[in-house]
């Protein structure tokens, strides 16, 4: 399974360290959980083992990937998704849950383009947050460098589409 130390990105709350292992005794049951560190929001989470393998749960990419997905995201048209709202937030919930990179990004990016064309509801708004929170949290770890960084690596993404 995965080890103290190791880099992870857990669906819908982004990436994070596992920082210890341990035997716990939950309503008789003994388990054995992972605690999660996620530095961006400095959350910490216990992961059952049992479940971890049914969780999308997954080793977070090397710097170069993410640039590479990145640049690939900000690169492809992508479709307008459904009119209706209500519709495209349940497909980008479905998405971001996958715990795929390149899905969190395009969900971040259209809602991104989105934004800036027509405006989005409160809820779209909530997961075009989630989804660059996501995005971030592996940058960050990735690159081991501080949020405000991280958003400066996704702005150039977002800027080079900008200007092109």
């Amino acid at each position: 399974m995965y080890k103290i130390g190791e880099a992870v990105v857990y669906p819908m709350h982004g990436a994070g360290i596992i920082q210890a292992c341990e035997l716990k005794n939950i309503d008789g049951v003994e388990r054995n959980y992972c605690v999660l560190h996620i530095p961006l929001g400095d959350l910490k989470i216990m992961l059952c083992e049992d479940s971890m393998p049914h969780i999308n749960m997954r080793s977070i990419m090397s710097a170069d990937e993410i640039c590479q997905t990145l640049a690939h995201v900000t690169s492809v048209k992508h479709g307008a998704g459904s009119d209706n709202w209500n519709q495209r937030y349940k497909d980008n919930m479905e998405r971001i849950k996958t715990g795929l990179l390149k899905e969190s990004a395009s969900v971040f990016y259209e809602l991104y383009c989105r934004e800036r064309i027509k405006g989005l509801s409160g809820a779209e708004k909530k997961v075009m947050t989630t989804a660059k929170k996501i995005v971030l949290s592996e940058i960050m770890i990735a690159y081991n460098i501080e949020k405000n960084s991280a958003e400066e690596i996704l702005e150039s993404y977002l800027s080079k589409k900008a200007t092109a």
